[in-house]
């Protein structure tokens, strides 16, 4: 196949060299039934030309023949063995001038009759799998498939009657495979055959299945270790020994490995360790000893950036840097060191109405193992100078948590946060309004509060889920026994679910609740940690922090709605939040995503007024870089609420990552 690339000034394409004259622009079909054109298109050499990515597709008269043969064999691996191409027509478009001449190809196909499937048998030539006794598996192994006959023959998707297809064939006999494979039988076949009957027009199609022994994960040897402790590495592998060998739990077990981020390479390999010879029959069983080989990467790392980010209501230009180390003093100790400065003008560039330095110098500690071998500890610093509408600030905070997952679905998390803020530059507004959410404004305050968390994992992967659903809640109680200037208590729940049923497009989804209960003598939550909606990651038709409730920061006789003045957010007690996100890849790394967004922040207390929820949609982009993914979105707000008097109708957001 030969493809023109067409625009160049300098020279001939390798196309036009070759000899061809004509750009492919239309390839139909006469008498197709059984097919769309789009799918016969992928089996053709002479294509039409392609809009997206774009692609031009020469024409050579010598292929024809070829995608005729083509056809018809895909035809009869679909049971129309009577199929034939009966003409083809070739119409030739003259352009005048510099334009590319045209060709319309036309194929014009007798598909025949279509041949049925008269029976489907299983058959088991050695026996059916024997391994672990029905108690046992429930036991130990779980999460292993059924490998009872009767579940393994509804994985066959013929049936009687059905049109016969090899594809349907060879894909049924590879989901009985892979059953097996994944419940533990590593060397299962499964032969598929069918007897065609032409004049009849019928096929009796037989799967010959041999499941092989039963195998376990016996010892794990693990080798390239120079600088990385091997204890914790077996602590990541120590769960699947004993486990029914699979595929799949093979993958796994590089990926914990990978997950410890010291290793560039891991390579596992298996050998047999208490069979001689691995072509058993089924009612016997083995171990698999495996081999895991590693390379050990650099564990320090050094990254330098510039950056712009911009919001409806917010540009900012930053520098940061980060070093990581991630086996200090040789014993995995996990380090992360992030500095980050620029200055931010709100709420843009062209007509800042407040302006100012922001900076921060964040240290993340963590470390695995201690007091007990799969407990995580973390210790987290952090200096900050910020600026938002209405105040700027410095502060200083300090994190210490620890978490457990317990098996690979639940994590909990436990943690204690002590702050300290101190405002400066604070608009009178704040300052002199006479409400409720004033009176929780402090200069300086200090926080002290202790967390609780609990996530269930029910995904594929949980640094990059594609399929699955993340469900937990977050629990936090601020000062009370634990001192500091607020007392209040934190509920948020949340779910997240993902689908991708092909390679190119996701679905994604995600709902969220905030609950602020004030409480005691200080009863209220800092103006800095309310509950805000708006931006990149929530409501993207709204700017940052804007969905919230605010105060107009005005003189006599101005109004915000007028856009004589501007308004500050001071957040609320109650939040909902709903995403819904459509992804597809387009070209490359390059993602193109609609999205609905919802969500609404009320003042009171455990406050709903779904009448007044505010709904957007729009769309963006995504390209996936060795930094992260670059994020260019568009929300347009739907619908007008209390909370959108005065605010633009459409934001801008640039972010770096997916919204969740």
């Amino acid at each position: 196949m030969a493809v023109g690339l067409g625009g160049c000034k300098h020279g001939p394409t390798t196309a036009e060299l070759r000899g061809a004259e004509y750009v492919i622009r239309k390839v139909e079909f006469e008498g197709v039934e059984r097919f769309d054109d789009a799918e016969l298109h992928e089996y053709l050499e002479l294509r039409p030309q392609q809009r997206l990515p774009p692609r031009r597709y020469w024409f050579y008269e010598g292929l024809i023949p070829i995608d005729s043969e083509q056809i018809v064999a895909l035809y009869h691996a679909y049971g129309h063995f009577a199929a034939k191409v009966v003409d083809v027509r070739v119409e030739r478009i003259e352009r005048s001038g510099k334009r590319r001449d045209k060709v319309d190809l036309t194929y014009v196909i007798d598909e025949g009759p279509v041949t049925r499937v008269e029976a489907v048998e299983l058959r088991w030539p050695g026996g059916p799998p024997v391994g672990p006794s029905q108690a046992e598996r429930s036991a130990a192994f779980a999460r292993a498939p059924s490998v009872e006959p009767t579940d393994i023959a509804e994985l066959v998707s013929i049936e009687v009657n059905d049109r016969f297809e090899v594809p349907a064939m060879t894909s049924s006999a590879a989901a009985v495979r892979e059953r097996l494979r994944r419940a533990g039988y590593p060397y299962a076949t499964v032969e598929h055959q069918a007897r065609v009957d032409p004049e009849a027009l019928t096929a009796r199609v037989a799967f010959d299945v041999r499941p092989g022994p039963f195998m376990r994960i016996g010892a794990i040897e693990i080798t390239g270790l120079e600088t990385v402790p091997e204890r914790p590495v077996r602590v990541e592998l120590e769960r699947t020994i004993g486990k029914p060998y699979s595929p799949a739990l093979v993958e796994q077990i590089e990926q914990r490995i990978y997950a410890l981020g010291v290793f560039s390479t891991v390579t596992i390999d298996r050998h047999p360790s208490d069979l001689a010879d691995v072509e058993l029959d089924a009612d016997q069983t083995g171990t698999l000893d495996l081999h895991v080989a590693v390379k050990e990467s650099d564990p320090q790392r050094i990254r330098v950036g510039v950056g712009l980010g911009f919001e409806p209501n917010r540009w900012d230009q930053r520098v940061s840097a980060r070093y990581s180390h991630e086996n200090l003093f040789h014993a995995l100790y996990r380090l992360r060191l992030t500095a980050r400065a620029g200055y931010a003008e709100l709420p843009n560039l062209i007509r800042p109405q407040a302006h100012g330095p922001f900076a921060e110098l964040d240290l993340h500690t963590e470390k695995k193992g201690l007091l007990e071998k799969h407990l995580v500890w973390t210790l987290e610093p952090k200096l900050e100078l910020g600026i938002e509408q209405g105040y700027q600030y410095w502060s200083s905070q300090h994190r210490f948590g620890l978490s457990r997952f317990f098996t690979r679905w639940l994590q909990l998390r436990l943690n204690h946060t002590l702050r300290y803020v101190n405002f400066f530059s604070i608009s009178p507004t704040l300052q002199t309004q006479d409400t409720f959410l004033s009176l929780d404004f402090r200069d300086p305050y200090v926080i002290s509060s202790v967390g609780l968390g609990a996530t269930v994992f029910a995904v594929d992967q949980i640094a990059a889920p594609n399929q699955g659903a993340v469900l937990g809640v977050d629990y936090r109680v601020a000062g009370g026994p634990f001192g500091g200037q607020y007392d209040y208590q934190e509920l948020t729940p949340f779910v997240r679910l993902y689908w991708r049923p092909i390679e190119r497009l996701q679905l994604a989804a995600r709902a969220r609740v905030g609950l602020i209960f004030p409480f005691g003598n200080q009863p209220g939550a800092p103006i800095d940690l309310r509950q805000y909606l708006g931006g990149t990651d929530s409501v993207r038709g709204w700017g940052l922090r804007r969905l919230a409730p605010r105060v107009d920061d005005c003189e006599p006789g101005q109004s915000y709605r007028d856009g004589s003045c501007t308004s500050i957010p001071i957040g609320g007690n109650t939040s909902v939040l709903a995403n819904v996100e459509l992804r597809v890849r387009t070209w490359k790394q390059l993602w193109v995503a609609g999205f609905v967004d919802g969500g609404d922040v009320q003042a009171g207390i455990a406050s709903f007024a779904p009448a007044e929820w505010n709904y957007s949609a729009g769309g963006g982009l995504r390209y996936d870089t060795p930094i992260g993914k670059f994020r260019l979105d568009v929300g347009v707000r739907l619908n007008d609420t209390p909370l959108s008097a005065g605010e633009p109708i459409w934001a801008l957001h640039f972010g770096l990552g997916e919204s969740f």
